[in-house]
């Protein structure tokens, strides 16, 4: 079939052709102008449309990239603020240091304000892991490190919290594998800083102050003594005595003072605490109102040390012993009730002391304590029991009897004592007559002490009974123009004379022509005045009542023969006698036992393995043959990090805030190191990014120059086209003339 019935000539054909393909570059040429593209297809140009193509697809990959690559910048620059920040945490625990040391006193305020400065301390410890921790972004986290810990091992940790008096074992700061030997030694033995004894005396105006004693193992204490005077100056004086929590008052009254300074003798606060403490110390009216200023009125804290030590010695770092021991100053290493620690350079073992029952776990050889009482100075030295004998810890107690007659008026003490030692074996006896060691020998024959006795001292746990009136009248001594001493006898002590007391009684006898005056002074400012006739003609009673001093109201009677006095005559009798000893006062002393005691080990090992979950690596171009990897810094305080311990002891140790020091100085350095790797890897990575947008460009140009059309050019072509169209409509026109001539005919 033909493909055209109608016949054209060969002009309007040859027209028609040309104005087709006229038609088709005008399409072709709208396409460009339309698309900017001069090849739009793989028809319009195979080489150039596969190769630009390609291009595109590059420069696609890239820009792709350049998103993740941005957000791994943001994922560093999250952590660099955290680093930032947590410098600013440092510079703010530094300033907590720099005013703990501007208030190193060991007065109670400097140390409750070094307490409190360690806990803010501590509190922003914690901070700085918290925010080392929210520093995460799209769950990358660069300030945590690779999550790898050390830990001591549970099983360490309740072996030494199984030691009596230790609880809530740990080691923190932990910067490598160690083993940490816990040893425990001491005997108890209480004593007290020697300088706050002399100022507590100075200050309160006591003398002979002492503080001794064993610690009690199940109820001690590391507290310090307290002794608060209140009064005033001719007053009745009152002092509490205060360990810890419990405290003990005594009042003395000026009717006391006055006896004592009349009889010579001291008054006296002697008193022990259930924590094993014994506090003795003298009272002198005169001597507390003397003190200048303050008539003694006040409070002297006075530290106390206890002989108990915890030494804590390491292997595997530099290999050293620390002891932190209850003898030392407050300040210098002192073992404390409460989270104990030592620095190590691998670790800081912490250990919770408790201070009723840590002697328990304490290794030491039997000891004998110092006598103590107010009549501790009836025993010089320390008592001696063979260490072998000693098989518990006990208390002795010193007492001892006499008679009247023995006493010497002279010496002020008895001739002879029956003395008797009560402790573990029982009671065991013997007789001292003289200054020297006595051996005392158990009930039960299993061990011996050897005391070395003051007699005089042991007046104050003597009972006796009071001399007789025959026994005083025994020692009558008559002077003057009295008759013999057979005229005047001393018959009766009806009404008891003063206990504990040695009394002389002095009766000055005056006479006129009428009569005697006899006058009683008993020297503790006691009187008595009895009148009689100068003669009468049988033996006469004379009876004394005493008005004054200790032995006010005691009644004493005088019998006298006739003929005793001469007229106008002056005499003087005296008679020696002792009220009733009761033994008012203690004697003391004490063994402790050898004990074996407990030591422990507390072991750090790994407990985490190290990751790289937090490390990020960034991938630098499409194909993944370039990357880098950023590691995670860990610069939260543990010794895996920052290693910034928290505070040791409180801060009551100037070598605990230097070891603070050192550590912040040592973060500091560290923090730098992160910040700059962190900085390193940002300004590698941004360079990155940068190529990378530059280089997509590149890319999408290079791709353009392949296929984009020229306009100019392609709107060139369309008027010349369209010029062509118009002439090739025209020249057909003309070759349809001929025939439309020829229709005109018909």
């Amino acid at each position: 079939m033909a493909t055209n019935d109608v016949q054209l000539t060969g002009g309007i054909r040859s027209n028609l052709l040309l104005l087709q393909q006229i038609s088709g570059k005008l399409d072709r040429t709208q396409q460009r102008l339309a698309t900017g593209n001069k090849i739009n297809g793989a028809i319009d140009g195979p080489v150039e449309f596969f190769a630009a193509k390609g291009l595109n697809r590059r420069a696609d990959d890239l820009s792709t990239l350049k998103n993740s690559i941005d957000q791994s910048i943001s994922t560093i620059k999250a952590a660099d603020v955290g680093v930032t920040k947590i410098e600013g945490f440092v510079e703010q625990a530094r300033g907590f240091i720099t005013t703990a040391y501007q208030n190193l006193g060991s007065d109670a305020n400097s140390m409750a304000l070094r307490k409190s400065l360690s806990e803010q301390f501590n509190t922003l410890l914690r901070q700085i892991d918290k925010l080392a921790q929210d520093s995460s972004y799209q769950g990358k986290n660069l300030l945590v490190g690779s999550g790898l810990r050390l830990d001591a091992t549970s099983s360490s940790k309740s072996a030494a919290n199984a030691l009596p008096g230790v609880t809530a074992s740990r080691v923190t700061n932990v910067m490598k594998a160690d083993d940490y030997v816990i040893d425990i030694t001491g005997t108890g033995r209480i004593s007290a800083n020697a300088s706050d004894v002399a100022n507590a005396e100075r200050d309160r105006g006591i003398s002979n102050l002492s503080i001794s004693g064993f610690q009690s193992k199940t109820a001690g204490n590391f507290d310090p003594v307290t002794i608060r005077y209140t009064g005033g100056k001719g007053k009745d004086k009152t002092f509490t005595i205060t360990e810890g929590d419990v405290s003990f008052t005594k009042t003395f009254t000026t009717q006391q003072w006055a006896i004592a300074k009349a009889t010579g003798q001291a008054l006296n606060l002697d008193h022990q605490f259930a924590s094993g403490t014994h506090i003795n110390f003298d009272v002198d009216f005169d001597q507390i109102d003397d003190v200048p200023d303050t008539y003694g009125l006040g409070t002297s804290v006075i530290e106390k040390f206890v002989d108990v030590a915890v030494s804590v010695a390491n292997f595997n770092g530099v290999g050293q012993e620390i002891t932190r021991s209850g003898t030392s100053l407050l300040g210098q290493q002192k073992l404390s009730d409460g989270e104990n620690s030592w620095n190590f350079d691998t670790g800081t073992p912490r250990l919770t002391i408790d201070e009723r029952t840590i002697l328990q776990s304490a290794s030491s050889d039997a000891q004998i304590g110092s006598a103590y009482g107010h009549a501790s100075s009836g025993i010089v030295g320390t008592p001696v029991i063979n260490a072998a004998s000693i098989a518990t810890d006990a208390t002795f107690t010193v007492t001892a009897s006499a008679s009247a007659a023995d006493f010497d008026f002279i010496t002020g003490r008895f001739t002879s004592y029956g003395v008797n030692l009560a402790g573990p074996g029982g009671v065991t006896s013997t007789g001292v007559s003289t200054d020297g060691t006595y051996t005392f020998t158990s009930g039960d024959g299993n061990a011996s002490v050897d005391i070395n006795f003051l007699r005089v001292g042991l007046n104050g746990v003597t009972t006796a009974a009071a001399s007789t009136a025959a026994q005083a009248d025994g020692t009558e001594a008559v002077t003057g123009a009295v008759l013999s001493a057979a005229a005047i006898s001393l018959s009766s002590i009806l009404s008891p004379l003063a206990s504990n007391l040695a009394h002389n009684l002095n009766f000055t006898v005056k006479s006129n022509d009428t009569q005697a005056t006899f006058a009683l002074d008993d020297g503790y400012g006691g009187k008595a005045i009895v009148t009689t006739a100068l003669s009468f003609a049988a033996s006469a009673v004379l009876t004394f009542s005493v008005v004054g001093g200790p032995n006010d109201g005691s009644v004493i009677q005088l019998t006298v023969n006739p003929g005793a006095f001469r007229a106008d005559s002056e005499s003087s009798i005296r008679y020696n006698a002792i009220g009733q000893f009761t033994a008012p006062d203690e004697l003391k002393f004490d063994q402790r036992a050898a004990q074996a005691g407990f030591d422990s080990k507390l072991t750090t090992v790994q407990v985490t393995d190290g990751t790289d979950q937090n490390n990020m690596t960034v991938q630098l171009n499409e194909t993944n043959t370039n990357q880098i990897t950023v590691v995670s810094q860990n610069v939260q305080t543990d010794g895996q990090g920052l290693a910034i311990d928290f505070a040791q002891n409180n801060w009551l140790d100037r070598a605990d805030i230097d070891n603070a020091a050192a550590m912040l100085e040592a973060a500091k350095i560290r923090l730098r190191s992160s910040a700059s790797a962190l900085n390193n890897n940002l300004d590698v990575i941004t360079t990155r990014l940068n190529y990378t947008k530059e280089f997509t460009d590149v890319l999408a140009e290079g791709a353009n120059k392949l296929v984009m059309a020229d306009q100019n050019e392609e709107g060139a072509n369309m008027l010349q086209l369209q010029t062509r169209q118009q002439l090739g409509t025209i020249s057909l026109s003309l070759a349809n003339q001929a025939q439309q001539a020829i229709l005109r005919l018909f």
